[in-house]
């Protein structure tokens, strides 16, 4: 469990501006924010005292006849890997707590996961559960599950094409925090289906509010919601003929939140008003800067054909529009360039030998950190073991996987079974995993995985990126030009 897990998850299970807290309680009372900040200290030095002391915080908590106390007890033991004992005080709370968060919480988890439920089967379950959980029976900080009930009903009215009882659950809805995203996710599901005049009737306010709130500079519920939004919107507005309205929210939508989905939306507007051109260049513009995404290209070809009238080859014209593409990557990679020492290690392989930063001097040296828990470091693998094939022969090029924040006692034999079970050729190397402050991962800076390090062969660092996507013919076009610009100093 690290930092950011624990400030996600606690704060939904504490209740009162007070606690009374383990070994803390012994000397003052504390507060929340305080509570935090001395769980996020000890997770994060990650020592045997902090775990030690965790553990002592955890039977504390454990041991209280509060719920929420037990709750955080579990929380705790969960990140100090402790399933045993976190299970065990799950099963206490459901037989202390029949009618507590956590068995509601359960109960109401059921609900979200029904497949093949009619509408009226899941409202009829919902009813049942309101009526055993009633609403008013907890702190308003831990109802937000009872609106995501009422929509998750009301989508599956909307799937089944019952407007009344979409429009009677979205006004009990109104003053939910999760209204918002119940509204975009009708609105997608009535356009797929075109019905376009109601989904238009419930985002026009909704849009028209959000930028409303925007411009004034406040915050609102939902308001991570406004591009997603003003897709929906905009798309109603197509269906229901209204171009023009919808061309101008598209283009601002592209401006302020741009994405693929937005570029092809806005691309789609401009044909529609018989701006074949504009819709070309928008597309082709993108797929320079952002490489050739696959629904971009669904798009960008049949209007090349278009506007050569069927003649030109767009054999050919891939061929020109790659060029294009490097040539942008590569200018967008000086100046991304860096150059800074690279922090030296030593660290030992699968097989038990030491590979030292030291000993591949003279050689560019390209380190993935991941984890086999970490799902995009995976997804990014097929793309890096492309680049690994690609510079199998070129003796002057190194990768190294490190794996990194592994907290299972057996994470060498999860290693092994991972790479082994894909057949992947990879160098990995085991950081420290015990003593945070004794690992490479740290003394390279990596705030989260998988994190790419490029080191020229003068041992200076010219890349170092965080995230990774899955396209693997634009990961290994990545990968080879920061390589090839590092290889030139």
């Amino acid at each position: 469990m690290n930092l950011k897990s624990i400030k996600l998850v606690l704060p939904l299970l504490l209740l009162g501006s007070q606690v009374a807290f383990g070994q803390l309680a012994a000397k003052k009372a504390v507060t929340q924010e305080e509570l935090y900040k001395h769980l996020n200290g000890l997770f994060q030095k990650g020592t045997d005292e902090s775990k030690a002391e965790l553990v002592k915080e955890a039977e504390f908590l454990a041991k209280s006849k509060k719920e929420t106390d037990q709750l955080l007890a579990g929380q705790i033991y969960t990140g100090l890997q402790k399933a045993d004992k976190a299970d065990a005080i799950k099963v206490g709370i459901a037989k202390k707590f029949p009618k507590g968060i956590t068995v509601r919480n359960e109960a109401f988890g059921k609900l979200f996961k029904a497949d093949n439920q009619t509408a009226a089967q899941m409202e009829e379950q919902y009813n049942a559960l309101i009526k055993k959980f009633p609403e008013n029976s907890y702190d308003d900080k831990n109802n937000g599950i009872y609106g995501y009930g009422m929509g998750a009903v009301a989508q599956q009215y909307a799937k089944e094409k019952n407007l009344d009882r979409v429009s009677y659950y979205l006004d009990l809805l109104r003053s939910k925090d999760n209204y918002v995203h119940v509204v975009f996710a009708i609105g997608r599901e009535l356009n797929q289906q075109k019905q376009y005049t109601f989904s238009q009737s419930i985002l026009e306010p909704v849009y028209t509010n959000l930028n409303q709130l925007k411009s004034e500079g406040k915050k609102s519920a939902g308001g991570q919601y406004i591009g997603a939004i003003s897709l929906q919107y905009a798309d109603a507005l197509m269906g229901n003929g209204q171009v023009d309205k919808a061309l101008e929210i598209l283009a601002k939508v592209h401006t302020a939140s741009p994405s693929e989905t937005a570029t092809i939306a806005y691309a789609k507007a401009l044909q529609a008003k018989g701006r074949d051109l504009d819709a070309f260049q928008l597309i082709e513009t993108e797929v320079i800067k952002e490489g050739k995404e696959p629904k971009l290209l669904e798009t960008l070809l049949p209007l090349y054909s278009k506007l050569n009238n069927g003649l030109s080859d767009t054999t050919t014209y891939l061929k020109e529009l790659n060029g294009r593409i490097d040539e942008m990557l590569v200018t967008k990679l000086k100046a991304e360039m860096v150059k800074k020492e690279a922090p030296q290690f030593s660290l030992v392989d699968r097989s038990g030998n030491e590979v030292s930063l030291a000993g591949l001097k003279g050689k560019v040296v390209v380190l993935d950190f991941w984890a086999t828990w970490c799902g995009p470091c995976k997804m990014s693998f097929p793309g890096m073991q492309a680049a690994v094939n690609k510079y199998a022969n070129d003796q002057e090029v190194v990768f190294l996987f490190i794996n990194t924040w592994q907290k299972e006692e057996n994470y060498k034999e999860l290693v092994n079974n991972f790479i082994n079970d894909n057949k992947y050729s990879f160098h990995v190397l085991y950081d420290e995993m015990k003593e945070k402050d004794k690992s490479v991962v740290s003394a390279y800076g990596v705030g989260g995985i998988p994190t790419k390090v490029v080191i020229d062969k003068d041992g200076f660092i010219r890349f170092q990126s965080s995230g990774s996507g899955s396209d693997v013919e634009k990961i290994v076009n990545e990968m080879s030009n920061k390589i090839e610009l590092a290889k030139k100093g």
